[in-house]
């Protein structure tokens, strides 16, 4: 089935038209570069090659847009562009090359992600480990990043500030039994409060 290609009536661009189906559009640099005639038939495979080349540079910008906003795991981009209608074989190469080229970084999620929890309402390692490893992030750039966040000066700032909370919303009796529901560890609480001690 062959197709043609006309320019839309903004100059911003061009559609594939083909009988029976919607208009496909594609951009002006992808068909300025094709170097294709237009308002002529053009075979079905190099109209297939210009609709699958627009539907990855569609993913990889919507991809873009999302990252501009915020850090996020590959786990949440693959969700978000599922939901905008992009298929695997357009999501998984694009998800691969913006790794490559460090735009998308989980390690970068994982630290932006436990700042800003400690920021509000601080949690020990345990509970955002599990956090982290369900958002999809790697392990091994959750324990990097857990590493650096739990330094012990980082520790015994988390824990007092926790704590301090914990002591204002629930009182002394209940106040430590909160933190351990806030995923630190015994050991952690006892350096913590033995740091602050001193």
């Amino acid at each position: 089935m062959f197709a043609t290609i006309e320019r839309k009536a903004s100059g911003e661009g061009y559609f594939i038209l083909q009988e029976g189906l919607s208009p496909f559009f594609i951009s002006a640099p992808l068909f300025l570069s094709k170097d294709l005639p237009l308002g002529q038939p053009i075979e079905e495979a190099i109209i297939n090659n210009l609709k699958d080349e627009q539907l990855m540079h569609n993913c990889r910008e919507q991809a873009l847009g999302y990252l501009a906003r915020r850090e996020h795991t590959a786990l949440e981009l693959k969700q978000k562009l599922l939901k905008k209608n992009f298929k695997q074989i357009q999501i998984d190469p694009t998800l691969e090359t913006l790794t490559q080229q460090n735009l998308l970084s989980e390690y970068r999620y994982a630290q932006s992600f436990i700042l800003s929890r400690q920021r509000k309402n601080p949690e020990g390692k345990m509970l955002l480990r599990q956090r982290l490893l369900a958002k999809g992030v790697n392990r091994e750039d959750t324990e990097r990043a857990l590493e650096e966040a739990f330094t012990e000066e980082l520790l015994i700032e988390a824990v007092s500030k926790a704590y301090s909370v914990a002591l204002r919303k629930f009182g002394a009796d209940v106040a430590k039994q909160k933190l351990l529901n806030r995923g630190f560890t015994q050991s952690e609480l006892r350096f913590a409060f033995e740091r602050t001690e001193d």
